[in-house]
Formats: C-alpha cells, sequence, structure tokens
C-alpha cells in the first residue's frame, strides 16, 4: 500500500512540476515575442522615417535645381 501511495505522490509532483515548467517556459516565450513585436514596430517606423527623408531629400535636390 505504501508503494501505491508513493508512486501516486511522486507521479502527481512530476506532473506538478511539469506544470510548472510548461507554464514558466510559455511567459518566458511570451516575453520574448513582445520584444519582438516591438522591436518590429520600431523598425517599421524607422523605416518609413528614412524613407520620408529621403523624399524630403530628393524633393529639396530637385527644387534647388530649378533656381
Amino acid at each position: 500500500m505504501s508503494d501505491d501511495v508513493d508512486d501516486y505522490v511522486e507521479k502527481s509532483v512530476r506532473r506538478r512540476v511539469g506544470i510548472a515548467a510548461l507554464k514558466k517556459l510559455r511567459r518566458m516565450v511570451d516575453a520574448d515575442a513582445a520584444v519582438e513585436h516591438a522591436k518590429a514596430r520600431w523598425a517599421c517606423r524607422l523605416a518609413w522615417g528614412f524613407a520620408i527623408a529621403a523624399l524630403l531629400a530628393l524633393l529639396w535636390l530637385g527644387l534647388r535645381s530649378f533656381r
């Protein structure tokens, strides 16, 4: 009987520890995904900023050549 209880307790502990480890891993993955999403937003903003700056530079050069 003691062996049955010990096996049950051991399986319960392993299951509980496994579930906790998976939850922790999931939180880590979610945090990493949030960081990557923030980096992608900044990259998009920078790309738009550089594109607008390049367009303005070309417009300025074009208008300057007419004078």
